[in-house]
């Protein structure tokens, strides 16, 4: 290991913690911990400390991350249930201190880059073959709570879950593409593999959540290409192919197939206003409603407070929606932060969460 001796030994421990970090997001909140703490001791406990401070007050992607962690803490000036409100500064404080933990730390090259990429494919792989082991063995069982709404038993929820292995296959096309290998030439077949693997578990998965993200990608990277490449035949025939893909997982597999006739019932229900059986996505869309409700009703400048949130929610559950028992908070993070930080913590959420993308021109690459 030639490259990892030759590196300084803060990003040693920083690539490591990394790796701890990514299987942690998989399997345990115990690793999370453990590896966001060698996280913040590797960034503070040098005597490069001033260096470190420097280099993270001159990243302005990670200046603005952490505003985040301020924007919540600002926010319990306008909240009575203080209890409430410090839970989400202590959820929270991740805003702070990975930013600060990383961003201080020196550069990475591209090679260590791409090997922590390889490593949560890896793990994606991994996590993904043991979910899928367990939905063969018990096929009968998740066909038909599939078409009752229900999902297959995952490691973390069920949605984060499928938002990771949409990655994890980007991630694999990426690698694959830039002939990554991290020893040996077999490495790039396992890849290919991989890829092809999560892209059709992710259907089997059947969590609209990730396949959304996914094929929104695969849109925008074959609109990337046409637009650069100005292979405008090949193009249409790619999308053509991208919008034929989830019609023929639709017809042959089953619990895709199910999941979407549970939707399509879910949403029947709530257009129609049948307010007796409150199915899942009923439940998620009443959650919204309710969260633009506050808005109005509190302050669009500041919101709620998100301390007070849960409590403004239940309140309108309890007088409006009694035969609710799981009451949920505002199911979309742009109306979350709009009923408990107002219009002003929306307008700062979306320029902070889109300026990695758009800052210093980082949308060319692709």
């Amino acid at each position: 290991m030639p490259i990892w001796n030759k590196m300084p030994s803060q990003q040693k421990v920083l690539i490591f913690a990394l790796c701890l970090y990514i299987v942690g997001l998989f399997f345990s909140r115990a690793l999370l911990s453990i590896s966001t703490i060698l996280l913040v001791i590797n960034a503070l406990v040098t005597p490069n400390l001033k260096e470190n401070v420097k280099r993270f007050f001159q990243n302005r992607a990670a200046l603005l991350l952490s505003s985040l962690f301020l924007l919540t803490v600002f926010s319990g000036l306008f909240s009575e249930n203080t209890e409430t409100w410090l839970e989400w500064v202590r959820i929270k404080v991740s805003y702070l201190i990975l930013p600060f933990s990383i961003a201080s730390i020196p550069p990475v090259s591209k090679k260590q880059f791409y090997s922590l990429l390889y490593w949560f494919f890896i793990v994606s792989v991994a996590a993904a073959i043991g979910v899928y082991g367990y939905y063969l063995w018990y096929f009968e069982h998740y066909t038909s709570i599939y078409s009752m709404g229900g999902s297959m038993k995952t490691p973390i929820i069920y949605v984060r879950f499928s938002l990771f292995l949409a990655f994890a296959v980007i991630i694999g096309a990426f690698l694959w593409k830039k002939k990554f290998i991290f020893k040996f030439n077999w490495e790039r077949h396992l890849i290919a593999v991989g890829t092809l693997f999560l892209f059709v578990f992710l259907h089997i998965l059947a969590v609209r959540t990730g396949l959304f993200a996914l094929y929104n990608t695969i849109l925008a990277t074959v609109g990337y290409y046409i637009f650069t490449q100005k292979k405008w035949g090949l193009g249409v025939t790619a999308i053509i192919a991208i919008i034929l893909m989830p019609i023929f997982a639709y017809n042959f597999i089953p619990s895709l197939h199910n999941k979407i006739q549970y939707m399509r019932y879910d949403l029947s229900l709530y257009f129609s206003g049948d307010r007796n059986n409150m199915a899942s996505d009923y439940r998620r869309l009443i959650s919204i409603e309710n969260g633009i409700r506050i808005a109005k009703e509190q302050s669009w400048l500041f919101g709620c407070g998100i301390g007070d949130l849960r409590d403004e929610m239940n309140i309108i559950y309890k007088n409006d929606y009694p035969f609710i028992k799981k009451k949920l908070l505002p199911h979309n993070q742009y109306i979350f932060i709009l009923a408990s930080m107002g219009i002003l913590g929306l307008l700062i959420f979306i320029f902070v969460t889109f300026y990695p993308v758009l800052g210093n021109k980082n949308y060319k690459f692709w």
